[in-house]
């Protein structure tokens, strides 16, 4: 397919070209991986956002042949929401639960983890109510015992 660059990810990602990043991530998971992470963080919320539903793409399109890859990508996410140094990954949340959104049979019992993780941070919060819709939508009966909280949350905001 030729080389993987951050600007051709972003290219893909923005153009909504969900088959040839799928090819691209066949081609290199981590590379794809690492520059759709770096597009969590865009300033772009529209861009921002895409990255996000690429991450639910890549997890129900081929977490069956790569379960430890997107399990991976759900363990930094929550190590990235604790880590206490000056770099915070603000749409950690959302990433993980695009993720477990993807496919939640085989990652949803990690919600709560994520859930717990993120509900008392400030910086966390917006991504996390985006996370919560997101895995709601792919399987409520992983949301609903959050739902009040969630709503508080949505509320004070």
């Amino acid at each position: 397919m030729g080389e993987i660059t951050k600007s051709g990810v972003r290219a893909l990602v923005e153009a909504g070209d969900e088959r040839t990043l799928l090819a691209l991530f066949d081609e290199d998971p981590s590379r794809v991986r690492r520059y759709l992470t770096r597009l969590t963080r865009a300033a772009d919320d529209a861009c921002r956002a895409r990255a996000v539903v690429c991450f639910k793409t890549l997890s129900r399109e081929r977490s069956a042949h790569m379960p430890e890859f997107f399990l991976e990508i759900v363990r930094r996410s929550l190590w990235e929401m604790n880590e206490e140094g000056g770099n915070v990954a603000w749409s950690a949340p959302e990433v993980a639960g695009a993720v477990i959104a993807g496919s939640p049979v085989r990652y949803g019992g990690f919600f709560s983890y994520l859930f717990h993780a993120a509900v008392d941070e400030p910086s966390f919060q917006p991504s996390l109510l985006a996370a919560f819709e997101l895995v709601s939508a792919a399987d409520p009966s992983l949301t609903r015992p959050f739902e009040e909280q969630a709503r508080a949350l949505r509320e004070a905001l």
